[in-house]
């Protein structure tokens, strides 16, 4: 089955990689796509999976970290708690449905691709009120420990918007050892 020229392996990768214009205010380095890592990924001819972004989902294209009562509690928070917690993990039920249904088909998942500081995309870093700190973002976050509960080992790297070519040679690598698997 799917005996055509598909490469059947597919990478995920953070809505605004593709797409800035859903980015917070002030925060778009780029006028539509990450260009050059979008490019990388392209030309690569492994599949892209543009994951949703929970952020926009959740909070809305004007979104901030503040609760109904004033309260600033930060956008990573926001999307841990109550209504932004259920709607995080239903995004990364869909994208766990679609990764399912290729590996049912035997299409391999190369790895996921976040961004470092944001609060739903981070994957070494994540901002906080208060700042940058270690550790990942609301929706990596979820989407590792569902990944984690169903066993599945796939690589995650992060981009970095304003060290975008670094980052995109991160990528690169992980296509390259993608290719010669």
């Amino acid at each position: 089955m799917f005996d055509d020229q598909r490469s059947k392996k597919v990478i995920l990768v953070l809505h605004c990689l593709l797409n800035q214009n859903a980015r917070i205010d002030g925060c778009a380095y780029f006028p539509g796509a990450m260009r050059e890592s979008a490019r990388a990924v392209v030309d690569s001819g492994v599949g892209i999976l543009q994951m949703p972004c929970a952020e926009l989902h959740c909070l809305g294209l004007d979104r901030s970290g503040r609760m109904r009562d004033g309260t600033d509690i930060g956008i990573r928070e926001a999307l841990l708690e109550g209504e932004g917690l259920k709607a995080c993990r239903d995004l990364v039920r869909q994208v766990m449905d679609d990764v399912r249904e290729y590996q049912k088909h035997g299409f391999r998942i190369i790895g996921v691709v976040g961004n470092d500081g944001s609060p739903a995309c981070g994957v070494d870093t994540t901002h906080y009120v208060d700042g940058e700190r270690a550790g990942a973002g609301a929706f990596m976050e979820i989407l590792r420990e569902e990944l984690t509960r169903r066993g599945l080992d796939i690589p995650f790297v992060a981009l970095r918007d304003h060290e975008w070519a670094e980052r995109t040679a991160r990528i690169r690598a992980l296509l390259e050892s993608a290719a010669e698997n």
